[in-house]
């Protein structure tokens, strides 16, 4: 360790720069990368410019502060991110995924009065992904030490640093993040420690480039827990552990072995048909990594964290890795969610157990943000994000990752006013589908908090995001010709139930077609809803637009909605967002919910949650109930009967090419049960802010379901199918 120590001016922590002027620090070897900006669109195909930064970057940095009496706080952020430890001691990783126009730092409540060492392992990823805002040329550290306002130490040219040599492989997923083959022989366990010899590391340097606008990350820290295996069982080679249920999270093991002995280390959301771990996953990433042993005692030190189940370690030649191998686990991470809080208890048609697989898949995709899923893009999208933060709310009763996920949208509004798909991100996509759901994301928090002070911050970004969609407006206010962002409509492409429009990418075929009006619709509703709540005297266009797609769409012989004004196809697509946001007539309900029923007619998951919507609002509850427990194998019940603990990204595991096993856009049951069937409605305008109608359906006997709700706990119980009741506990009860 260095003797140089810094120290504060005087003994209370007077003096010294405000904390908000202190550097940026980098490496050495940084002086020379470009700084670039990564975001484009997808058709652009010149390529970037080189900012010359390697890949794939893990450096160790040291820093040794004395602090003033008394308690301090540490603020701390990086990017790309962190680990760190205070002398020797896990303290936190972060920050979340961010743009440099909001980027955040993170606080740790430190006791002073002492020297103290902070170790940090710093992460550079250097793709452009969206999983975070990489590859961009942007690699430092910021940390400061304060009483109040007032530095007591920060990160200087004395902390030091080493480039770790120990971890190589190649990217999986979207190049969403690197494989770890982990040599021992180049790590050094105790770096961590205080007395650790740091001599001969180079000193931080600081990053003139630096460019960031910090804030304060409002998101708490991740949940570390350890899961220990359910059971072990020994395979040709190696041997095999099941974790019991899909984890997103790292594999820890403790290996005694020889100088460069190897283990292959196998991850895998299910088995193959022989039993062993399918690591080729469906999912398009390949779980397979090599740990490279030294002589004695070995800790592997996984850095990014995988969604799998099972593990498989193989030894070379005929030695048994079981023989070598202690301490294997499972450090799962999550965002906090308490687990009795809300929960659900009902064996009729399996809902108790549906109920479970989307909390797990919840807790599973709510890492930093609202994952897609948690191995091949992680990423942050916003349709998908609509549906997860609203069960996810339900499952923890606050707000804070929803508020956070609508503050990276607006963000990107920065980018383009139609805002991006997956924020934040180094990779532009634009899908329209998502963008003019935005309103949905913004109201879901205003039906939670009753807060009209941030409704009206994400104002201006749901208005200019109309605005933005205007400009293809054609004279009676519908939309043609949307042709810069994808047209969704569904995904994969063989769950669109044929759908009359050509929707090629990167080009979208000429006209008018229904979904991306149902769906423009829909937006200036919701738009118009926030101004009514903000008391904001604007124009109301939805009428006009109302008009237009009945009378382009509508097919009053099938009394359903065709999928383009040219067509005579009426899919499902063309119907269940235009019965969600109540474009269809009172005469077209019954062929709508005879629609939903035809045998061979289906959707994916996430139009799903519209559609069930959509019967909601027409008040076909039995049907909505059969539909969201239906057992052939297009429903949450076909999952379970593959052996999912978390939903997949469609209804069957064969049903998509790359089918992730983890999707959390899957969790729609959660806020349909308890919103749709249980009968709690978050309701703004009520005193209890709540309204209570149940529409259980008679064959459900017994039912009991807890949810938290602004600081409550509210218990729906039914049992041996009497009417349903409503308990209303104090938080804590």
């Amino acid at each position: 360790m260095s003797d140089k120590v810094v120290k504060t001016s005087d003994s209370e922590g007077n003096g010294g720069a405000d904390w908000e002027e202190i550097p940026w620090m980098t490496i050495r070897q940084w002086q020379s990368v470009r700084q670039i900006h990564v975001l484009h669109r997808e058709q652009h195909t010149e390529p970037l410019p080189d900012t010359n930064a390697p890949c794939n970057l893990h450096v160790l940095v040291r820093g040794r502060v004395s602090l003033p009496a008394g308690p301090c706080i540490l603020r701390l952020t990086a990017d790309d991110s962190y680990q760190a430890w205070l002398d020797g001691t896990w303290l936190g990783q972060g920050p979340a995924p961010a743009y440099t126009g909001r980027y955040p730092y993170q606080e740790y409540e430190i006791a002073g009065g002492r020297t103290v060492t902070l170790a940090l392992h710093l992460y550079y990823q250097g793709k452009i992904t969206r999983s975070c805002s990489g590859g961009d040329g942007r690699f430092g550290l910021w940390a400061v030490f304060c009483r109040g306002r007032q530095v007591t130490a920060a990160c200087d040219e004395s902390w030091r640093y080493r480039i770790s040599s120990a971890y190589s492989g190649e990217t999986v997923g979207y190049d969403t993040q690197f494989l770890e083959n982990f040599d021992s022989r180049l790590w050094e366990e105790e770096w961590k420690e205080p007395g650790y010899d740091d001599s001969d590391w180079e000193c931080l340097t600081e990053a003139k480039w630096a460019d960031y606008h910090l804030v304060r990350q409002e998101t708490q820290p991740l949940e570390r827990r350890r899961a220990e295996p359910v059971s072990c069982r020994p395979v040709p080679g190696g041997i095999l552990y099941d974790f019991g249920r899909e984890r997103t999270g790292c594999f820890h093991a403790v290996a005694r072995g020889r100088d460069g002995q190897h283990l292959i280390l196998r991850y895998g959301e299910e088995l193959d048909a022989a039993g062993r771990v399918r690591f080729e996953m469906r999912c398009n990433c390949r779980y397979e990594e090599q740990w490279t042993l030294r002589e004695g005692s070995n800790v592997l030190h996984p850095w990014e964290y995988k969604a799998f189940r099972y593990v498989e370690v193989l030894g070379e030649s005929e030695e048994c890795p079981e023989d070598i191998l202690t301490d294997c686990h499972v450090m799962e991470r999550y965002y906090p969610m308490e687990e009795g809080l809300c929960s659900l208890a009902c064996e009729t048609d399996e809902l108790g157990r549906i109920f479970e697989m989307c909390k797990n898949t919840v807790r599973c995709g709510t890492q930093e943000a609202f994952l897609d899923c948690p191995g091949r893009e992680k990423g942050q999208y916003l349709g998908d994000a609509i549906i997860t933060a609203r069960a996810q709310v339900w499952l923890t009763g606050k707000t804070d990752m929803l508020r956070k996920c609508i503050l990276d949208f607006i963000e990107s509004s920065r980018v383009t006013p139609g805002l991006l798909a997956v924020a934040p991100g180094s990779f532009m996509q634009e899908i329209a589908d998502f963008s003019l759901l935005f309103g949905a994301l913004v109201l879901t928090d205003y039906d939670f908090t009753k807060d009209k002070d941030f409704l009206g911050k994400c104002y201006p970004t749901l208005a200019g995001m109309t605005d933005f969609y205007g400009q293809y407006r054609r004279a009676d206010g519908l939309l043609e010709n949307v042709a810069h962002a994808w047209n969704l409509v569904d995904w994969p492409e063989n769950l669109r139930d044929d759908y009359d429009f050509a929707l090629t990418r990167p080009v979208v075929g000429k006209g008018c077609h229904n979904v991306v009006n149902a769906l423009w619709y829909g937006a200036l509703i919701m738009k118009e809803k926030a101004e009514d709540i903000l008391e904001l005297s604007c124009e109301k266009t939805s009428g006009p637009v109302k008009e237009a797609f009945q009378k382009a769409f509508y097919r009053p012989e099938q009394k359903l909605f065709a999928d383009s004004e040219v067509s005579g196809h009426c899919s499902l697509h063309a119907n269940l967002y235009a019965a969600c946001f109540g474009l269809m007539p009172k005469e077209a309900e019954d062929a709508y919910e005879a629609l939903m029923l035809t045998p061979g007619r289906r959707c994916g998951i996430f139009p799903m949650y519209f559609a069930l919507r959509g019967l909601a609002r027409m008040g076909r509850y039995e049907t909505l109930y059969r539909l969201l427990t239906r057992e052939d194998d297009g429903g949450w019940r076909n999952m379970l009967r593959e052996g999912a603990t978390t939903c997949f990204e469609a209804w069957g595991k064969d049903q998509k090419w790359n089918t992730s096993l983890c999707h959390p856009w899957g969790s729609g049951a959660i806020p349909l049960m308890i919103e749709e069937l249980a009968g709690i409605h978050p309701d703004p305008n009520a005193l209890s802010g709540y309204r209570f109608c149940p529409r259980l359906p008679k064959q459900i006997e017994d039912f009991r379901l807890r949810v938290p709700l602004r600081g409550r706990l509210l218990e729906v119980v039914r049992e041996s199918g009497a009417a349903a009741t409503i308990i209303v506990r104090a938080a804590g009860q």
